[in-house]
């Protein structure tokens, strides 16, 4: 491809020594900076660049269409070159820095505590290191049972000392919330009673354990599923688990275990 050239301005010259300003833009279409090898890049269109004293002149550069890249020596402009600047995007003069990690205290969200992973779980503007409420929920880090988790009401179903929030097994059962089908009652055994209706949910924090529609406290027949939950005979107990459904007898006693109560077996 033929060079392609593009005007840099006028830049100072001192000697045989090029200045760069402090942003030189070019771009490359194979990325690799070859169009300055030496120590000059580019010369003025008129003469060389500049005899034994100094002077300035516009500089072409060669380059490829390509992408963009950029040589910037001070881009937050406090006097310092980016590879010796401890904060290369916001102005830190004389490199300040009180607490000795690598963030110069203008960009350092905890100038005077050494925090070199800048962890801010809340996202205000101290970091974690040094705030004394990191999930700014209103309790202090120090009497906080989850210090990283938003939870305000410090619930903690298993009353040990982490929170709900931050608790990967609430109840205390052995069994990972993830996986608990009652995460905040303990059932190691994860039995589900459920007769036709797989609901996921333990029968120790269950309120349907038949799955039927109807909770257990009003289910005539909790164990059984009927959706219609009817009580023809009126005794309390529904006709889908009455051993007598037409014949009155809550006691539902049957002597010689046929499955028939004895108010209405003959």
């Amino acid at each position: 491809m033929k060079p392609q050239f593009v005007w840099m301005g006028t830049l100072l010259t001192i000697g045989a020594a090029l200045i760069l300003p402090s942003t030189l833009m070019a771009a490359d279409s194979n990325a690799v900076w070859d169009e300055c090898t030496g120590t000059l890049c580019g010369a003025p269109p008129s003469g060389g660049i500049g005899g034994g004293g100094a002077g300035g002149g516009p500089v072409l550069v060669s380059f490829e269409l390509g992408p963009y890249f950029y040589l910037q020596d001070d881009r937050d402009g406090d006097g310092a070159h980016d590879i010796y600047d401890n904060c290369t995007s916001e102005p830190n003069f004389q490199n300040e820095n009180n607490d000795g990690d690598n963030w110069g205290n203008a960009c350092d969200n905890c100038p005077d505590v050494p925090n070199n992973d800048q962890v801010n779980s809340d996202d205000d503007i101290y970091g974690d290191a040094c705030d004394d409420d990191d999930d700014n929920d209103g309790i202090p880090d120090a009497v906080d049972n989850c210090r990283t988790a938003y939870n305000p009401g410090q619930e903690a179903s298993d009353n040990d000392a982490l929170g709900d929030a931050c608790d990967d097994d609430d109840d205390a059962d052995g069994i990972p919330d993830d996986e608990d089908n009652c995460i905040r009652v303990p059932n190691p055994d994860q039995t589900n009673n459920d007769a036709y209706i797989d609901d996921n949910l333990g029968a120790d924090c269950d309120q349907d354990l038949d799955g039927d529609g109807w909770d257990d406290d009003v289910d005539r027949c909790p164990r059984i599923f009927c959706v219609h939950n009817t009580d023809s005979d009126g005794d309390g107990i529904g006709d889908a688990c009455d051993n007598c459904p037409a014949v009155e007898n809550s006691d539902q006693a049957d002597s010689n275990r046929n499955g028939r109560g004895d108010a209405c077996d003959v």
